[in-house]
């Protein structure tokens, strides 16, 4: 069993209990998990305690339990005071966050009324529902970021992150990348996607790939 799988179960019988389960999609590292049901032999790269639950469409979400099912998982909720950004702990040091995309407002926290929370808002995680796909898992229907739409995005990204996770985001991308070049499906989904995107987010894409020397194991047009 992966490191904390058992934390991410909980919270993915949570949000199945809530309802909101098919309404968010898994990002951040805990995504990689599902791509063991995808690819032959693939072996998660996850050593992480954040798990990340992305919104893309507050205005689906029905008002539901989620919050009291975190609390009695013995979550401790946290609502910072100036940004009004939702987490969760828990005893363990395991952490929950939500995002979402910006709406007119442009506010960096977005009020989620049916969960009561505050969802932090990142344009460049639109990537992410482009290509989405549903994993059975355990019988729980689990929404996560196709493995191109992740490199992608976490390429798209890279130079916003701080040095640390830069290096461990690309040490990840490498190892899906070379999954994805021996697939015709989800190498054709990477080019058609990358070829999809607005110009300045190809342009900051090719410079990591470049960067990191990542376009040896793939070829962008």
């Amino acid at each position: 069993m992966v490191k904390y799988e058992n934390k991410m179960i909980e919270i993915i019988d949570a949000l199945n209990k809530s309802s909101l389960l098919q309404n968010c999609i898994i990002s951040g590292s805990w995504a990689m998990f599902f791509y063991k049901e995808v690819f032959e032999g693939f072996i998660p790269p996850i050593a992480t305690t954040d798990f990340d639950i992305f919104l893309p469409n507050v205005s689906k979400i029905k008002e539901n339990s989620l919050n009291k099912l975190l609390i009695d998982l013995d979550y401790l909720r946290d609502d910072d005071s100036f940004t009004g950004k939702t987490k969760y702990f828990s005893k363990d040091g395991f952490e929950i966050e939500f995002l979402t995309l910006p709406d007119r407002t442009m506010e960096h926290v977005i009020k989620v009324p049916a969960i009561g929370i505050g969802a932090e808002t990142l344009p460049k995680m639109n990537i992410a529902t482009w290509n989405y796909i549903t994993i059975n898992y355990h019988n729980y229907l689990v929404n996560v970021p196709s493995p191109a739409s992740y490199c992608l995005q976490k390429l798209l990204i890279n130079k916003d992150r701080e040095e640390e996770k830069r290096i461990k985001d690309i040490d990840a991308i490498k190892y899906i990348l070379n999954y994805i070049e021996a697939s015709n499906k989800y190498k054709t989904e990477f080019i058609q996607s990358f070829e999809s995107a607005p110009k300045k987010w190809k342009r900051s894409i090719k410079e990591t790939l470049l960067k990191y020397e990542l376009d040896e194991i793939i070829k962008l047009p």
